[in-house]
């Protein structure tokens, strides 16, 4: 029996939009629930304003006074060779502690379960207790100044903390009302504030952009109104490639997010392929096939992630500095927004002319974002 492309968007719509919604309300609670308590996470960022040094080691010790005259090693990345390093067992590595580092971000993972003993007498008057980062550095070794805990600061509880490396010291304090489970670069933090504005001002820019090109090329009506039509449909697609694929990679991402993002690639691609295959349909029927297959698609596509990262809090260390996945992401939704207009312009638009279109949309688009990200950065 041969299956029209038209008949499967209609099983994808009539089974996975009602079962998704299902799954959703019998999990939402007992997920929560049944999930494992997450880790004590203590983000640590470096900034470098005195010149780029490389990282060989970083230290957190535990003092008992304001100068730390009898340091205790907490925890250790690398090595830590020069005098004023620790030599002494690190505790917390001993309880099962994970401490990572990568490029410029460290990350201290604590047991949630270690950190609060059931038999444990509930101590009064604890004497008051400082920590500090020792790093050793490809130049020198570098100390920062002791923090005291608990009173203006969460540590050793969930933190994140900015570390100023100057050129004979390091500067740390913590970000105020901030948790975060996985390490964000610059633009995951814009991300984050403006997801979903964002995409609809990308996708209200680019059919301005494009119209303007169009008619400035003379087009005809019906290239004029199908072209705008496959932009806005493939922005739904390429978008979270663009802002959820590429930031997966990243390090320090939780496992959820990887596979989510993955799902997102798979997406785009298997969307491709079926305007491949039902190109010619009516700008209509374009519409409303995209939308279901967004929808349809993005419900199995979550709860796969969910499968497989369900209660893994632990952040995948290893992954590609935003400086490279930022740029792969920009020259993949050019090429793919090319393809998939081409693809649906009717033979209106080669591919060399679509992808002039689409270079021209796209680097239109990041500079706004560009533009934007700047403004709520100094807000």
């Amino acid at each position: 029996m041969k299956w029209k492309l038209s008949s499967l968007i209609g099983i994808l719509a009539a089974v996975c939009i009602p079962l998704g919604i299902a799954i959703a309300l019998l999990v939402a609670s007992p997920a929560s629930a049944n999930s494992p308590p997450p880790p004590f996470m203590n983000w640590f960022s470096l900034t470098y304003p005195s010149g780029q040094t490389t990282l060989q080691g970083l230290q957190i010790v535990d003092c008992s006074t304001a100068t730390c005259e009898k340091p205790v090693l907490l925890i250790q990345y690398g090595e830590c060779r020069d005098t004023g390093c620790l030599t002494s067992p690190a505790i917390f590595a001993q309880r099962g502690d994970r401490f990572d580092c990568f490029d410029d971000r460290c990350l201290w993972l604590g047991s949630a379960l270690d950190s609060f003993p059931i038999n444990a007498p509930q101590q009064k008057d604890e004497p008051k207790k400082w920590f500090r980062l020792i790093g050793q550095f490809a130049d020198r070794l570098r100390l920062s100044a002791p923090i005291l805990k608990g009173e203006t600061t969460s540590f050793p509880m969930n933190g994140v903390w900015q570390v100023e490396v100057t050129s004979d010291s390091m500067q740390m304090a913590q970000k105020k009302g901030i948790i975060s489970y996985s390490a964000l670069s610059p633009f995951q933090e814009y991300s984050n504030r403006m997801f979903w504005s964002s995409w609809l001002l990308t996708i209200l820019l680019e059919l301005l952009v494009a119209w303007l090109f169009l008619w400035w090329r003379k087009a005809s009506q019906q290239t004029l109104s199908r072209t705008l039509v496959a932009i806005a449909m493939v922005n739904l697609f390429s978008y979270p490639v663009v802002w959820i694929f590429f930031p997966s990679l990243e390090p320090f991402q939780s496992v959820f997010s990887r596979y989510f993002g993955i799902s997102s690639l798979a997406i785009a691609m298997l969307y491709g392929l079926m305007m491949h295959v039902e190109s010619k349909v009516s700008s209509r029927k374009l519409i409303f096939d995209s939308f279901i297959i967004l929808i349809g698609a993005n419900i199995i596509g979550f709860f796969v992630a969910l499968c497989f990262g369900y209660g893994r809090w632990e952040p995948i260390v290893e992954g590609i500095p935003y400086r490279f996945t930022l740029p792969a992401s920009e020259i993949f939704a050019v090429v793919y927004e090319a393809w998939v207009i081409a693809t649906l312009s009717l033979g209106q638009l080669s591919f060399k002319q679509a992808g002039l279109l689409s270079l021209l949309t796209n680097a239109t688009s990041l500079l706004l974002g560009v533009i934007l990200f700047s403004f709520t950065s100094n807000l």
